[in-house]
């Protein structure tokens, strides 16, 4: 019993040291998409890195994304807004045989396939690589899933998303805790 009170005390000191590391990142930040478990397995992403806008850099946030799907074959995403440079990232993984599976609102649902060379979409859909979730419900939580890397933001809780901040990470622990945050927004949004 004194090892599994133990271990029980240590992950929570890890989920504690998590949360205080990255204090602006969490606080005022509306957490209800992100479920119990994956809660309670913050843990997974103590290797993280707090990536922040600066005066002298207010594109970090994003050029820090955009690298991530570059340089990746397949991606993964719950993206609940639309950049305009979106489209032609996708579209470059698709045309590299790439696999894409994305959960985005419908709103933006046009203004992404309509942007994707339509060929390119019509065999990567044929092909099963490309699939897309158009969801009713509001998202409230930014995710990538690249080869390499993970990164994740949220929304304040004005319900307005903070671009000013995402938490990157690398590490085996982190993708699948993103992989499992993935699948149950999937099933908790796609009716």
């Amino acid at each position: 019993m004194t090892e599994i009170y133990f271990t029980t005390l240590m992950d929570f000191k890890k989920s504690v040291e998590v949360i205080n590391d990255y204090t602006e990142f969490w606080d005022k930040h509306d957490l209800d998409q992100i479920n119990i478990d994956s809660l309670k397995n913050i843990t997974d992403l103590k290797d993280s890195k707090l990536i922040e806008t600066t005066p002298l850099d207010i594109y970090k946030t994003h050029n820090t994304i955009k690298d991530q799907i570059t340089n990746s074959t397949s991606l993964k995403a719950v993206f609940p807004y639309l950049h305009p440079e979106y489209p032609k990232l996708i579209e470059n993984i698709l045309k590299e045989n790439g696999n894409i599976e994305l959960i985005i609102p419908k709103s933006i649902y046009n203004a992404i396939t309509s942007s994707i060379n339509s060929k390119i979409k019509q065999q990567a859909s044929a092909q099963e690589r490309l699939t897309i979730y158009p969801v009713d419900e509001d998202l409230k939580v930014y995710l990538t899933i690249c080869d390499e890397s993970i990164s994740f933001g949220l929304f304040k809780n004005d319900k307005s998303f903070d671009q000013n901040r995402i938490l990157i990470c690398n590490s085996d622990k982190s993708k699948n805790w993103a992989g499992e945050l993935f699948k149950n927004i999937k099933h908790d949004v796609i009716k």
